[in-house]
């Protein structure tokens, strides 16, 4: 069985000429991406602006378009990614999230070019994989 769908808003930004994607220390889980799960009745899309918001406290206030869909981990589970631009973000704040037990997350941006490390779990490395190729040729084209 497919476990459910999730959707992974991607902000990027650019910073001294390198674009860069917003991540997030988990408290008990490590570096993670924003992604949740696609609720009954829910688009990927509405899904995604909805995760953005519960686990950033941020409100979409430019257009998200689609990345596409990757399957990710043993399980392929379907995760749908949504790109979304940002020009007046600070380089670093905390969040206390709406859900995941009310976590404070930490938010940093990481640069496009560079892979990730051991800090991460090896679900973001498969979904990074997946769509930083596709953000940077937002860039060069």
């Amino acid at each position: 069985m497919i476990p459910p769908a999730k959707a992974c808003p991607i902000v990027v930004r650019m910073r001294n000429g390198q674009p860069e994607v917003l991540a997030f220390v988990h408290p008990l889980a490590g570096k993670q991406f924003v992604k949740g799960t696609i609720e009954i009745g829910e688009s990927p899309l509405e899904a995604a602006i909805r995760e953005l918001r519960e686990e950033s406290g941020l409100q979409v206030s430019s257009p998200l378009t689609s990345l596409g869909v990757f399957a990710v981990g043993d399980s392929a589970q379907p995760w749908h990614f949504f790109k979304c631009m940002s020009t007046a973000l600070p380089d670093t704040w905390s969040h206390q999230t709406e859900d995941d037990f009310g976590h404070t997350f930490t938010f940093f941006w990481h640069p496009l070019s560079e892979p990730l490390n051991y800090d991460w779990h090896p679900i973001f490395h498969e979904a990074f994989d997946f769509f930083a190729p596709r953000c940077m040729t937002a860039f060069t084209s």
